[in-house]
């Protein structure tokens, strides 16, 4: 009996753990239908300099399906908690639980400060190294893109998150990329 009241809040608490989504299956005529990128440009010193910001990621052998979910599982992780408006509300509840009301102003407070402090560069930095250190550690390969090109199929988020929509049209255009031909430029390190 006590074995199993001890074992009862690791129970709880593992609940808040979501499963991850199922892969998302597509048609060839829905991959087909998904604009590829231009990746061809002639590489600058000024552009090699900007690498660290504006990559995109391939993996030989992989197909779409995978690609996609690695890219969406790797961009859920790398967005890390959330900072914009539509956060987890069971954060903001145990605040006004624990303190009241003025609980939750001072968290509203601490975070106007932080963001002055961090603001919206630090958080697309550690955004991009979190994307790096995730389809890195899923055997991807990075290559540099100069920046007008990466922006046509990536994302940056500061004061606010892209919404859903455009994210996805996003990921699904870096998951063409990532299970494409490969890439005749230099492997960049992870």
């Amino acid at each position: 009996m006590m074995g199993a009241l001890c074992a009862l809040p690791v129970a709880v608490s593992a609940q808040a753990i979501k499963a991850p989504a199922p892969i998302r299956h597509f048609s060839s005529d829905e991959v087909a239908a998904i604009e590829m990128p231009d990746l061809a440009f002639d590489a600058t010193p000024a552009d090699a300099e900007t690498y660290d910001k504006y990559f995109y990621f391939h993996r030989d052998g992989t197909d779409f399906d995978t690609a996609f979910n690695d890219l969406s599982e790797c961009d859920a992780l790398a967005s890390g908690i959330s900072y914009y408006g539509g956060g987890d509300p069971a954060m903001a509840n145990y605040y006004v639980a624990q303190y009241g009301l003025a609980g939750a102003a001072g968290g509203v407070i601490g975070s106007a400060i932080a963001d002055a402090i961090f603001g919206s560069a630090e958080r697309r930095r550690v955004r991009r190294v979190n994307m790096r250190n995730c389809m890195g550690f899923k055997g991807y390969d990075r290559f540099g893109m100069e920046r007008e090109r990466w922006q046509s199929f990536n994302f940056e988020e500061g004061f606010g998150r892209v919404n859903d929509e455009k994210r996805t049209a996003f990921l699904l255009k870096q998951a063409r990329v990532a299970s494409g031909p490969k890439p005749s430029t230099e492997v960049l390190p992870r």
